[in-house]
């Protein structure tokens, strides 16, 4: 019995609901005070478990000579409790699932060092599929440091479905990165050795000095805060 008490509360029943229901599938119908002295159980905790029990469709009571008998309904609705908590549990998944994707998750952040550095965030930049590139501070040093990658991209950004806009200094007017198909481009007196690039949940910090390295940062939220101090600069400059 004990064994089969364990056995129906992995089935869902609690330790007091699988000891009743065992109790009435012996000896019922029964009256619940007798139940509770069988099983030497406090009375109002046996009606409450036993209110339990038919409100789960798995107990019923009856009336002889006007007293109230309790009795085991079938075995079998035990499934019904089952497969009712499996269609519950099916339906809210897929909220799970989207409760899931919203959870923060720590940034990732990777220090990249000279071409190699620059290649990995030019195919990146082509894997990412984002819908817009944002540039501040561009420099168009990549085109030096990766001069025989960089030019076939630059050609194809309309084949590859690359846009965006790029702030850079006034000094850099007319360089070829500035001339790049489905780039809008605006200027500024300032002229830097590095630049900012937003893509995704991307932020790359490209410098460019006696060696190049990229700070590569994976983190929606601070993509998002760069994109709105890029959108901040944008309005502020003229082109």
């Amino acid at each position: 019995m004990v064994e089969l008490s364990k056995k129906l509360e992995e089935a869902g029943l609690s330790g007091k609901e699988s000891i009743v229901y065992l109790a009435l599938l012996k000896n019922g119908p029964i009256g619940g005070g007798s139940l509770a002295k069988l099983l030497n159980m406090d009375r109002t905790h046996t009606y409450n478990v036993l209110n339990n029990l038919v409100n789960r469709g798995l107990a019923g009571h009856i009336l002889v000579d006007k007293k109230k008998l309790f009795q085991a309904m079938s075995p079998k609705n035990i499934l019904n409790q089952i497969e009712q908590r499996e269609l519950t549990i099916k339906s809210i998944i897929p909220e799970l699932l989207a409760l899931e994707k919203l959870k923060s998750k720590p940034a990732i952040v990777t220090v990249l060092e000279g071409k190699e550095g620059l290649r990995t965030i030019v195919r990146l930049l082509i894997d990412s599929k984002a819908k817009e590139i944002l540039v501040y501070g561009g420099t168009g040093k990549s085109y030096e440091v990766l001069k025989y990658e960089i030019p076939p991209v630059a050609k194809n950004t309309a084949l590859l479905k690359l846009k965006g806009r790029i702030i850079t200094s006034e000094k850099l007017r007319g360089d070829p990165f500035t001339k790049l198909p489905n780039f809008k481009i605006k200027y500024i007196e300032e002229l830097t050795p590095s630049s900012t690039m937003i893509f995704g949940n991307r932020v790359s910090i490209n410098v460019f000095g006696v060696k190049s390295f990229v700070i590569l940062i994976e983190d929606k939220l601070v993509a998002d805060s760069y994109k709105k101090y890029f959108e901040y600069l944008w309005k502020l400059v003229k082109e």
